[in-house]
């Protein structure tokens, strides 16, 4: 589980339930007061309204999904610049003695973007068909993260205005039973509830995860470019420390200094073997 995503909505829910039932005028928690912030009907407006919307504005293939996407930004990002990176180098060491040689090393990489390049290279593709098949498949991956992206910022954008629109189905209510008191508070509930449901479903849930995916999204997109240029400089014969010292700028500092770190305990215990033999 993604340890921001967990903190911050924990946090976030924490202070929320705490200004709602800690009195601070007498130092007391009551937690009936939660009670008072629940109500059916603003619930279904919200919640069920933003679900409908998003329904309209994308295809039901994208749209039905919501709850996997979101699920999404409370998962670990499964991009690994670092562990893509040596296994670059490695093959690239390999391919530089003969490149054929890559082919027994395909079915132990798990990156599919990856092998299919060097699938490509082993095969002897013609370098614009390699640059421009991988150019496609980011495109189409990039396409994909878009339109998941776009469904939970529907969501996002549309939960407040479904907040608003219950508002109004509230007023009309109290409006049109001013003359039963009992009418008057479920209404005026309706009416203040509803907005509240918006901004925090919205606040809460579907922002956050949207910024997230899009966090998401750009990590992968490095990934992928990364991959695509060590591909091309192993189709053309590039030196390893060429590659390695390239790609090293993908990397963020704090994971490239991880990467160096990797790679000098590596050269040390390569080191201390050689002294042992």
């Amino acid at each position: 589980m993604e340890q921001g995503t967990l903190v911050g909505t924990i946090l976030a829910w924490f202070m929320l339930l705490f200004a709602m039932t800690f009195d601070f005028a007498t130092f007391t928690v009551k937690a009936g007061n939660v009670v008072y912030f629940w109500d059916t009907p603003s619930l279904m407006i919200v919640f069920g309204g933003t679900i409908a919307s998003t329904f309209i504005s994308h295809p039901m293939g994208d749209a039905k999904g919501f709850l996997g996407i979101i699920g999404k930004s409370w998962k670990q990002n499964p991009v690994q610049l670092v562990e893509t990176l040596t296994l670059i180098v490695d093959v690239s060491k390999i391919a530089r003695k003969n490149i054929l040689a890559i082919e027994d090393a395909l079915p132990s990489i798990e990156n599919l973007f990856l092998r299919g390049g060097l699938r490509l290279v082993v095969d002897r593709a013609d370098r614009e068909a390699i640059v421009e098949m991988m150019a496609h498949e980011v495109k189409y991956t990039m396409a994909g993260k878009d339109n998941e992206i776009a469904v939970v910022g529907t969501m996002a954008s549309l939960c407040p205005a479904w907040g608003m629109l219950g508002t109004l189905v509230g007023l009309v209510l109290l409006l049109q039973n001013l003359d039963d008191p009992s009418a008057i508070g479920p209404a005026m509930a309706v009416a203040l509830i509803t907005t509240f449901y918006g901004s925090l479903f919205a606040n809460t849930i579907f922002s956050p995860a949207k910024k997230k995916l899009e966090l998401y999204q750009g990590e992968e997109r490095v990934l992928m470019e990364m991959i695509r240029d060590g591909v091309l400089y192993i189709e053309g014969g590039q030196r390893p420390d060429f590659i390695e010292n390239d790609l090293m700028n993908y990397l963020p500092p704090d994971q490239k200094t991880m990467y160096e770190a990797l790679k000098f305990e590596g050269g040390d215990g390569a080191a201390a073997a050689e002294g042992g033999a």
